[in-house]
């Protein structure tokens, strides 16, 4: 017979690891632009800007965003709660935590317009004068670094607790990736003449996603290993 704290953790596993692979599938709602006519360029345009205001499936993007943000938090605090608890991976289930309440923040704070969409509102965003591209790129930056504090620190969990090495280069071919699309990121709203800042965005975004299926698959190795 399983004893009861042992089979508590089963459930808390199996629970965490649901709600990872969920969390996965709704944070890359952003692939539903290749099938509705949003009318954005996917190469050029920013992802929030599929949940602008002014956009026709704006609701959808926006929806799919607050969705991912409470399914990950959940995920994250029954993350917190699973044994042994080691230092990295304490940080990177609390990051989570904060990435997943960002995302949320961000769905309840999207822009009120399109800029790739609206000569007007590029006008206007490149002036300063929009307050909710100013309060989406506050929230925005928060998702995105607890993202990537929450990546470091698995990843480096993968290698000082000796996780499988199918998983450590899986980790590193994302934090690649991650930093390519940050890179070129950067150089692309830097003024300069760089092609595709909607690329480069997506890029981090399906890094990002990533992530979250390499925290899965962790747990989902826990359910064998009890380790976390």
């Amino acid at each position: 017979m399983i004893p009861a704290a042992p089979r508590a953790q089963r459930r808390t596993r199996i629970a965490t690891l649901t709600l990872l692979v969920v969390g996965a599938v709704l944070y890359s709602s952003w692939l539903l632009e290749l099938v509705l006519p949003t009318g954005l360029d996917p190469t050029e345009a920013f992802a929030s800007e599929l949940a602008a205001l002014d956009q026709p499936y704006g609701f959808v993007f926006r929806t799919g965003d607050l969705c991912t943000g409470i399914i990950l938090t959940v995920a994250g605090v029954l993350g917190l709660t699973l044994r042994p608890r080691r230092a990295l991976t304490t940080v990177g289930w609390a990051a989570l935590v904060v990435f997943a309440i960002s995302t949320a923040a961000d769905s309840r704070m999207p822009l009120s317009c399109a800029a790739h969409a609206s000569a007007q509102c590029a006008a206007l965003e490149a002036a300063g004068l929009s307050e909710s591209a100013r309060l989406h790129a506050v929230t925005s930056w928060f998702a995105a670094v607890s993202a990537a504090v929450s990546g470091l620190a698995f990843i480096a969990a993968a290698f000082r607790y000796r996780w499988p090495r199918g998983q450590r280069v899986f980790g590193v071919v994302l934090l690649c990736a991650y930093l390519a699309g940050t890179v070129w990121l950067y150089f692309a709203t830097g003024g300069g003449d760089v092609w595709g800042l909607g690329v480069a965005q997506r890029l981090q975004l399906a890094a990002t996603t990533g992530w979250l299926i390499f925290v899965a698959l962790h747990t989902s190795r826990g359910l064998r290993e009890g380790s976390t």
